[in-house]
């Protein structure tokens, strides 16, 4: 049984790669095909904590003007980094929220919700010490963040 799962974890790394690769697809189809294998991967906590090197490459996707595209990439970004057993790393932490911060201002209500949820998740979820660094982005968030509830 322990060679089995070794087996599987191989070949869930091999399946990761080669989504990974088709993740830069020029082809917005076979983003949005890898986007959804990836969400379906995520249902397990354990695939999902292997997705972290993800991580960057699923934030490049967070420019693209498809909102749909946007809304699956949101979605996974939340399932892989708000795995409980893994802090935010700052660096990481700072990039999303700096990716985040445009998407407040979405057309799509989806990517606009899923945006700043995700970005007051990761304010909760990033190293305690670390949080001080993110006190630029948390301001510059506040008055988007308040004209969007007295649109609501």
């Amino acid at each position: 049984q322990f060679v089995n799962c070794l087996e599987t974890e191989k070949l869930v790394d091999t399946i990761l790669q080669l989504l990974s690769t088709h993740l830069q697809s020029d082809c917005k189809e076979m983003r949005r095909l890898v986007l959804r294998g990836l969400l379906t991967l995520c249902k397990n906590p354990l695939k999902a904590k292997r997705m972290h090197n993800l991580t960057e490459s699923l934030m490049e996707l967070l420019k693209d003007a498809d909102g749909e595209l946007v809304g699956l990439t949101l979605s996974v970004l939340s399932k892989v980094l708000l795995e409980k057993d893994i802090p935010i790393a700052i660096t990481i932490a700072l990039h999303l929220a700096e990716a985040l911060l445009p998407l407040f201002d979405k057309d799509t209500t989806q990517v606009r919700l899923l945006s700043i949820h995700l970005f007051g998740d990761v304010i909760v979820y990033v190293e305690k010490e670390e949080k001080k660094h993110l006190k630029t982005y948390v301001h510059q968030s506040l008055l988007p963040l308040f004209y969007h509830l007295h649109d609501e």
